[in-house]
C-alpha cells in the first residue's frame, strides 16, 4: 500500500511500464473535467473508472483484493474512509471472481484507516485487502472517485 500526494507520484513510475502510464495520465488530466465512466489509457492493461456515489457504513462495504491489477484510488471531490489489512492474515469471504478480478474477505482487527480526500492517492497491491467507500461521521456524503486499474 502506498499513500501519497498526487503531486508526488513520479518516483513510482519506475515500478513498471503500466504504472508509469497510469501516473502520467494522472499528471496530465484535469480531474474536475472527467465525467462518470470508463476511460482507456492502454487498453485492458491500464484504464480508469470515474464514479459518483454515496459513502456508506463500515459494515456495508467488504474487504477486497485483486490478483491481476493494482488499484490507484483518488477522490475528485468529497471524503471517505478506506480500511486496509494484509489479505494473507484474513479469512476469505467467498470465491475469487475471475471476471471482476476480486476476492472478498471478512473483517479483521488490526486494520489501517486512510482518510482519503482530494489531492491524495492510495495505491493497493494484491496483498492489500482494502475496504473503500466508507463514510466519515454520522451522515453519508456524496463523493466522486477516479479509480485507475494497472495490470501487473
Amino acid at each position: 500500500m502506498i499513500i501519497a500526494g498526487l503531486n508526488s507520484l513520479a518516483p513510482y513510475k519506475a515500478i513498471s511500464k503500466n504504472m508509469s502510464l497510469a501516473i502520467e495520465y494522472l499528471e496530465r488530466i484535469d480531474l474536475e473535467s472527467l465525467e462518470d465512466g470508463k476511460y482507456s489509457i492502454d487498453g485492458d492493461d491500464v484504464y480508469a473508472v470515474v464514479s459518483t456515489y454515496m459513502t456508506r457504513e463500515h459494515n456495508e462495504s467488504k474487504y477486497e483484493n485483486h490478483r491481476n491489477y493494482i488499484d490507484i484510488q483518488c477522490l475528485i471531490c468529497g471524503e471517505e474512509l478506506v480500511f486496509c489489512n494484509q489479505s494473507y492474515t484474513m479469512e476469505r469471504d467467498g470465491d475469487y471472481n475471475t471476471i471482476n478480478d476480486k476476492l472478498n474477505f471478512k473483517d479483521k482487527s488490526g486494520e489501517i484507516t486512510i482518510h482519503l480526500k482530494p489531492g491524495l492517492a492510495s495505491i493497493f497491491y494484491p496483498n492489500d485487502a482494502h475496504k473503500a467507500c466508507c463514510k466519515i461521521g454520522d451522515e453519508p456524503k456524496q463523493v466522486r472517485k477516479l479509480l485507475i486499474k494497472v495490470k501487473l
